[in-house]
């Protein structure tokens, strides 16, 4: 950030003197905060949130989230989202409960978010209690908090939620239950040598407490019923918990949950989705995102051998022209015209292609059927390349292709997106890497959209794993 604009909110938080051990006494240090937020900087905006990260009460809290619910930069909600999350003293948790239990709207949200940051177990009560309330958009960030803090109590909730009637709870049920029966690997201490860190396990076992068989034949049960996205999330938790690899193939689980071997016939009954980039597409409303700018146009490196080969396959599905894909563009189009191609006629999609501006081709969710899909096959066939990467409004575009609003994407918008890049971000509002990764990760996650990110050749890497991962999605990484 400019040292300009840093020093206007140092000094006018500093003005109002240090950290302050009372935790009422600091109306001057809000004061100076809000005269801080007046600016049309930004990045000055955030800087504000930082400082003021240092004042932990009851009042500081009531104040951000007051003006986060003003704030339209995701940059600037994310910083104040963390600094929510380092208030620990009691009556700033007090303060955060009592509105994640009596607040509404963008409040209740943000609050919530902060919670699932929150280091070690205080949280965890007030997180089982909002998996088990009403708000299914509530419940399913908690859902997904529980998840990825390993907390073991929350297995009969999210067992239970796997029957709710939104299929984002049912999918954001799923995604905890994969997280606890994929417990994180140790994190080698500080300075620990090579060795060491060489010793360590890459992956943890499967908890003993998650082999419970009726955990399993409640995600069955899932699978037989679910549509859409949701479908792939309940069946990367029953692989992640028997360590099988049997997509789509009802009996084939069958047998596995019955401990029974699944034999060759079994095998061939499985069903196989479109796919792309290897990864199977599971959804019913899907956002295609293709990336049009100047550098797909650079040779590939993938030659035309065994490794295209592998690259062009999908399982039960037929291989690309490898050999007649020479370029970064060509590699892309290809596989994003297949996938189109083998979307069944109950999906609907939109395909966005991006260079400096975003150009959707049909400007809303549309049916997949014969004229549809040979429209997106020509516009990616004329589509002439340009300058630019329009990552964020790209991105932004196609989580906001059924209405900005949260309520109209959770009932309407893309349940799926896939998005493929060859650069970093350099045109938007917002740039910086780090920063979009964030900003997206969290917009996606709030409406249980699984983001699959695609870089190929120089990308960033971190942005796009962030992504995915936050989203439960798959990353690819084609740069070598």
């Amino acid at each position: 950030m400019p040292m300009r604009a840093r020093l206007l909110v140092l000094i006018l938080l500093l003005c109002a003197g240090g950290p302050i051990a009372y935790a009422d006494d600091t109306k001057e240090v809000r004061k100076a905060f809000r005269e801080a937020l007046k600016t049309e900087d930004w990045k000055t905006r955030r800087e504000a949130y930082y400082v003021l990260s240092d004042y932990d009460g009851k009042a500081v809290v009531e104040e951000v989230l007051s003006a986060m619910t003003k704030e339209k930069n995701p940059a600037v909600v994310l910083t104040a989202i963390k600094v929510l999350a380092g208030f620990e003293s009691l009556e700033a948790q007090e303060a955060l409960v009592h509105t994640l239990r009596k607040g509404r709207g963008a409040k209740k949200t943000f609050v919530l978010l902060a919670l699932t940051r929150q280091r070690g177990d205080k949280a965890n009560d007030i997180l089982l209690e909002t998996l088990a309330g009403k708000d299914a958009t509530s419940a399913a960030q908690a859902a997904l908090a529980l998840g990825k803090k390993q907390v073991e109590a929350a297995v009969p909730a999210l067992v239970a939620k796997l029957k709710h009637k939104d299929w984002q709870l049912r999918a954001a049920a799923a995604r905890g239950l994969r997280s606890l029966a994929q417990p994180p690997p140790p994190k080698p201490r500080p300075g620990a040598s090579p060795a060491e860190i060489a010793k360590l396990p890459k992956k943890m076992p499967v908890p003993d407490f998650m082999k419970e068989p009726s955990i399993s034949q409640a995600l069955l049960a899932s699978l037989q019923m679910s549509k859409g996205s949701e479908r792939g999330a309940v069946i990367a938790t029953l692989e992640a918990i028997h360590e099988k690899e049997y997509g789509l193939n009802i009996d084939a689980w069958k047998k596995v949950l019955a401990g029974e071997e699944v034999d060759k016939r079994t095998l061939r009954k499985r069903k196989y989705p479109p796919h792309i980039y290897g990864i199977p597409i599971y959804g019913r409303r899907i956002v295609l995102v293709l990336d049009n700018s100047l550098r797909t146009g650079d040779p590939h490196r993938f030659g035309s051998g065994a490794r295209m080969r592998e690259l062009c396959e999908v399982p039960g599905g037929r291989a690309l022209l490898g050999s007649r894909l020479r370029t970064v563009r060509q590699f892309s189009a290809a596989h994003y015209k297949r996938c189109i191609s083998d979307m069944p006629k109950d999906v609907k999609f939109e395909l966005l292609i991006y260079d400096e501006v975003v150009k959707p081709v049909f400007g809303k969710l549309t049916s997949a059927n014969g004229g549809t899909k040979k429209l997106a096959h020509q516009t990616i066939e004329e589509a002439k390349a340009d300058n630019g990467i329009a990552t964020f409004p790209a991105l932004t575009q196609a989580l906001d292709i059924s209405g900005a609003k949260d309520s109209a994407a959770w009932k309407k918008g893309p349940d799926e997106i896939v998005f493929v890049t060859s650069n970093v971000p350099t045109a938007g509002e917002i740039t910086d890497a780090d920063v979009v990764g964030a900003a997206i990760a969290m917009k996606a996650r709030l409406r249980m959209v699984p983001i699959h990110t695609i870089g190929i050749e120089t990308h960033p890497y971190d942005m796009l794993r962030q992504i995915a991962e936050e989203t439960g999605a798959t990353y690819r990484n084609y740069y070598e």
